[in-house]
């Protein structure tokens, strides 16, 4: 259930919307209840009132289900021993947050609350470093950054209107403003090219790697292109390398999500296994008016896809849009 319909406090509205986006408002629960790590390391949840999962601590419904099909994998089942904390606290950590991609929507809210003037302490449980380190890029001290290795009650924590990458055209303000407290990144001189090809691999673990690696990158070498594995640099650098590029392309997975930190009206080429199309980045696409484009590797019913969520690159495909990209200022060379 969302928030805002079980609150017995009165919402407060930080942005009213209009031009039809939606407004964004921001609603305070009493004894919320925290279960750190209660799948795996980092998946974490939020019950309020006992029994009811806040919609908004997990952004996309569907994790209820995601929850309730690893219901014998859960810890802190029956009766279990809980701390009381007096904080006043805004949770960063859910089911999915360990995720980078995930993250950044968690950030979202973060930013929209620091411009609020609110201070709140902000949760999480076992996330990678790069969680605390885009805490401490927005201006948050260690003393507000909170980490939760036990099931814990706060005496009031703070939610915000349920905002991701999903519906975010619907809030693009929310975008704007994670964009704005991160300039100071992107004002520093490039440190890579401005053609980049994102692969996976150092934090890669549920396939999508690109299969055809010695076509794909002689490929790109003609058109000028830098390979990067973004989950090898730390959150600045990542940002910093995001927003000098002019033209973004890889397999699809979480790396996507750096297209958030481009100019606007960039090129985005996407690239998927058939048996896994799942783009995620269109709304952000959207907001900041990039070009975007998707490569699915061929198969036929003939001849049925074998590499799972790894992607065969259609080069011949990926030739044909690299060769249409202009040459004004894009371009490594």
């Amino acid at each position: 259930m969302s928030a805002f319909d079980i609150a017995r406090r009165r919402p407060t509205i930080l942005e009213p919307g209009d031009n039809g986006h939606g407004p964004i408002r921001l609603v305070e629960l009493d004894e919320l209840l925290y279960l750190p790590d209660i799948l795996e390391p980092g998946q974490s949840l939020c019950v309020a009132h006992g029994a009811i999962i806040p919609e908004e601590s997990v952004l996309d419904v569907s994790a209820a289900d995601f929850l309730r099909e690893r219901h014998d994998q859960v810890r802190h089942r029956g009766v279990f021993d809980t701390v009381r904390s007096p904080r006043h606290v805004c949770v960063v950590g859910n089911l999915f947050s360990r995720n980078f991609g995930h993250w950044t929507e968690e950030l979202l809210k973060v930013a929209w609350l620091e411009r609020s003037g609110r201070r709140y302490d902000y949760v999480m449980s076992s996330l990678p470093p790069v969680a605390r380190e885009s805490l401490s890029l927005l201006g948050i001290g260690e003393d507000r950054m909170v980490t939760v290795s036990t099931p814990t009650t706060f005496a009031r924590a703070v939610f915000l209107t349920a905002i991701s990458h999903g519906n975010l055209a619907d809030y693009p303000s929310a975008l704007d403003e994670l964009r704005r407290q991160l300039a100071p990144l992107t004002a520093k001189p490039p440190t890579h090219g401005r053609r980049l090809w994102l692969e996976r691999g150092a934090a890669l673990n549920n396939g999508g790697l690109t299969a055809n690696t010695t076509e794909v990158y002689d490929c790109l070498d003609r058109y000028g292109f830098e390979v990067l594995d973004m989950a090898t640099m730390s959150f600045a650098e990542q940002v910093r390398a995001a927003s000098h590029a002019r033209v973004l392309a890889g397999p699809h997975g979480a790396q996507f999500v750096h297209v958030q930190f481009m100019a606007p009206r960039s090129t985005v080429i996407e690239c998927f296994s058939p048996v896994h199309v799942n783009p995620s980045v269109l709304q952000i696409c959207r907001v900041l008016g990039h070009d975007y484009h998707q490569i699915v590797a061929r198969t036929h019913v003939l001849r049925p896809y074998a590499l799972g969520r790894d992607c065969q690159v259609d080069c011949e495909l990926l030739s044909l849009l690299l060769s249409r990209l202009t040459d004004d200022a894009t371009s490594n060379r």
